[in-house]
């Protein structure tokens, strides 16, 4: 067999499910299998420091321990410390280049001031030493905002919360009373805002809408896809089609994609040590690693089943002889 004639379409697929450390093994077996060459690199500058959020091939991330905050460029090693923030914010993020004059890092945590949840936001924008704070929210409704990151469109920031609600923040109005708004019951059903467990908002390239991601718990069925409506009502979405999501707490994003492997499909940024493990596809609607690790537990429980079967029996058996 001629390992360089695999149609090409087919090297896609394969290099869809593998791992990280697989994808270089896939490199090696021959030129036309290395058309998607996956590199390791070392960047000693970046040891004990977490990385927060990425845009434009630029990566936010702060130290350990909390008190140094920068924006690093992997591919020229470029380097820009922040002032660290005062606040210890949940989600951080920035929207525009940061060489650019119009960059801003925005973060954001809430707060449990009684009797309704507050939000502490924060703004550092490009050349500015020190970060604005701010103390904001909806007296009327309670907005305990997720770990997502938000969408910047229109010179508006696009929030969700735990329970799939949506809040907008206008930049210009920072620390005024027009600066927040907050939509409740973007989710109709009150079974599903119960149980959402990982909230992701993204906005595919060249896509109108804003569409959302969640990861629920209540069936076997674990994620739904929505698309928010002019009136911020969440509308079920049960095929992306020809598009690709790709979602984190660091970055989510999507696009329209040629590939058929990669059509509708979301894949996630699940780790384990250095591996990237979970796809899933829409019109399955089910997390393919769970489903394989079921399907193994469940066939090593009948294996046990049938030897603890055959063990009662000879022991049955046995005792019937003696007696």
């Amino acid at each position: 067999m001629d390992w360089n004639s695999i149609p090409e379409e087919l090297l896609e697929l394969i290099l869809s499910n593998i791992f990280a450390r697989d994808r270089y093994n896939f490199n090696l077996v021959g030129r036309s299998w290395n058309n998607n060459a996956f590199f390791y690199m070392d960047f000693p500058k970046l040891e004990n420091a977490v990385i927060r959020f990425s845009n434009h091939g630029w990566l936010l991330m702060i130290s350990r321990d909390g008190k140094a905050l920068f924006l690093y460029n992997p591919s020229d090693n470029h380097m820009i410390k922040l002032p660290t923030p005062t606040d210890a914010y949940t989600t951080i993020c920035f929207f525009h280049l940061p060489t650019s004059s119009k960059c801003f890092v925005f973060g954001i945590a809430t707060e449990m001031v009684f009797p309704f949840d507050k939000l502490r936001v924060g703004i550092l924008k490009h050349g500015e030493g020190k970060w604005a704070t701010s103390l904001t929210g909806n007296k009327y409704h309670a907005f305990m905002s997720s770990l997502g990151p938000p969408i910047y469109e229109y010179g508006l920031l696009f929030f969700l919360d735990v329970n799939g609600n949506v809040a907008v923040f206008n930049v210009d109005e920072f620390d005024t009373s027009k600066d927040w708004a907050v939509f409740i019951r973007c989710l109709k059903q009150r079974r599903l805002r119960r149980n959402i467990t990982e909230h992701y908002l993204i906005k595919p390239k060249c896509e109108k809408n804003i569409f959302a991601v969640f990861a629920m718990h209540y069936d076997i069925r674990k994620v739904r896809v929505f698309r928010l409506s002019n009136d911020f009502a969440w509308e079920l979405v049960e095929n992306i089609r020809d598009m690709v999501f790709y979602v984190s707490n660091t970055s989510s994003f999507g696009h329209k994609t040629n590939v058929k492997s990669l059509m509708n499909k979301i894949f996630f940024s699940k780790f384990h040590g250095d591996n990237v493990v979970v796809t899933l596809s829409i019109h399955r609607n089910i997390i393919l690693l769970r489903a394989i690790i079921q399907a193994k537990m469940l066939m090593v429980l009948e294996d046990w089943t049938l030897q603890l079967g055959r063990y009662l029996r000879q022991l049955i058996r046995n005792f019937r002889k003696k007696q």
